[in-house]
């Protein structure tokens, strides 16, 4: 799985990720090892990827937290035993961040681990609650290490982000898969992330918004431990998750909703493409498919909140603004369900039709209040709306088939110049035909750029 500096232990001064003890106290971090995630029978070979299931918890003997170096190798920072209820609490001579805590047997070998963004503990506590480690936590672990090792500085990805891009189906796709193709996966998804990352920070760019990955991390650093402490007491995920989302949005004031839907949108595609273009035959395939539907998902979240706030701030109904959100849920919960990539399309492309698309019928219509005398200034912008989006996609078939396993430089800047592309037909058609509905077509317009420009490339 991991390279490891044989019997080294660092428990004094660190450099580097570290932050300095307040007043030389320990720093606490407790959790839970469990058998969550998946029911695959620990049988675990060293040097595969370690990925937890069915058995962890009475498997592992001791938990230890580690940081990853520059060459991906981990130095072991504390250990601990863990209790019969699969419970485990380590103590740091330093804080630090991007941890990697570890469920180890009585051979030694890992059996399953789980990210730790930061030893800083929630507001009025003494101790750190890191997330369960689970299958979905050891694959979040997993992809970060092999990230390093590509190539990546420990200190400059994004390790919220990147949990928020791994789900459970992908993990369980991943740990299904024989040594080499499972290491194949992990490296394509360590691949995918660092493209998604990168596009990101390049389409706030591109909105004019100047933030750096550093920013973006340190600002969710509260909202990822309340997270870690709902999901250690066993809370409702969704909930949990509907209120990570919520705080991390808020604690980035420099980004509106519009600006981080475009991100996201941009990001998801070049996700979608870094991960298509290494896994597209064999047992590949079901771990790209699990990852598009989480992609879809992700980037639902973002486009429920980007529609909410165009119409609000556009001074929309109550009616408009309940029927956008009647869509959203829609889309949420046929995403939910959805057990294959082309469903996720589907439910899309429905959401879509809602959105825009069905006349005076769509939430745009309902806004506008198109009727029969106004409808064919509409369905012309819808068109032009279509013939943008068919170019966007057409544009970035392109792009995967010639870019898709290059850098993360290059195909970010592939894909946020094709949306940039995209946008301004959009924005500069669908204007001038819309021109009719007065103070009410420049809401209209973008409400047509988030519906032909959500999960593209499908």
């Amino acid at each position: 799985m991991r390279t490891r500096r044989a019997g080294e232990v660092v428990l004094g001064a660190v450099v580097g990720l570290w932050l300095a003890a307040c007043g030389g106290d320990k720093v606490q971090v407790r959790g839970h090892v469990t058998n969550g995630g998946g029911q695959q029978s620990q049988g675990l070979v060293d040097g595969a990827p370690a990925l937890g299931g069915d058995g962890t918890a009475s498997a592992t003997t001791t938990v230890r937290i580690s940081r990853v170096l520059a060459a991906g190798d981990l130095t072991t920072l504390a250990e601990a035993d863990i209790a019969a209820d699969g419970s485990y609490t380590l103590e740091l001579d330093n804080a630090g961040q991007r941890l990697v805590i570890e469920a180890v047997n009585k051979s030694g070998i890992t059996v399953g681990s789980a990210l730790l963004d930061s030893t800083a503990p929630l507001s009025g506590q003494q101790v750190r609650t890191a997330p369960p480690i689970t299958t979905e936590s050891s694959l979040e672990a997993e992809v970060y290490v092999q990230m390093v090792r590509d190539g990546d500085a420990p200190d400059s990805v994004d390790t919220v982000d990147l949990r928020t891009r791994l789900n459970v189906e992908q993990a369980t796709a991943v740990r299904g898969q024989l040594k080499e193709t499972a290491t194949e996966s992990v490296e394509a998804l360590g691949a995918a992330v660092r493209a998604a990352q990168a596009t990101r920070i390049k389409a706030y760019a591109r909105a004019g918004v100047v933030v750096t990955q550093e920013q973006l991390f340190s600002a969710s650093l509260d909202a990822a431990a309340k997270l870690d402490a709902a999901l250690d007491a066993g809370g409702q995920a969704v909930e949990a998750y509907d209120a990570f989302f919520a705080e991390v949005r808020a604690a980035t004031p420099q980004v509106n909703d519009a600006q981080d839907q475009q991100a996201e949108r941009e990001a998801s595609v070049a996700y979608r493409m870094a991960v298509e273009a290494r896994l597209s035959t064999g047992a590949g395939i079901a771990v790209v498919d699990a990852s598009v539907r989480a992609a879809a998902a992700l980037e639902a979240r973002a486009t429920e909140a980007a529609v909410k706030a165009v119409l609000q701030g556009a001074s929309a109904t109550d009616t408009v603004l309940a029927q956008a959100n009647t869509s959203a849920t829609t889309l949420r919960t046929n995403l939910s369900s959805a057990t294959s990539a082309s469903a996720a399309a589907t439910a899309w492309t429905n959401y879509n039709a809602q959105l825009t698309i069905s006349g005076s019928a769509s939430v745009m219509g309902a806004y506008l209040g198109v009727t029969t005398s106004n409808k064919l200034a509409f369905d012309s912008a819808v068109n032009v709306g279509a013939q943008a989006g068919a170019t966007l996609d057409a544009t970035l078939g392109t792009v995967l088939e010639q870019s898709g396993k290059a850098s993360a430089t290059v195909l970010s800047e592939a894909v946020v110049n094709a949306f940039t592309t995209y946008d301004a037909a959009v924005r500069g058609g669908a204007t001038a035909t819309l021109t009719g509905f007065g103070a009410r077509t420049n809401t209209g317009v973008e409400l047509l750029i988030i519906s032909e420009g959500s999960f593209s490339l499908r």
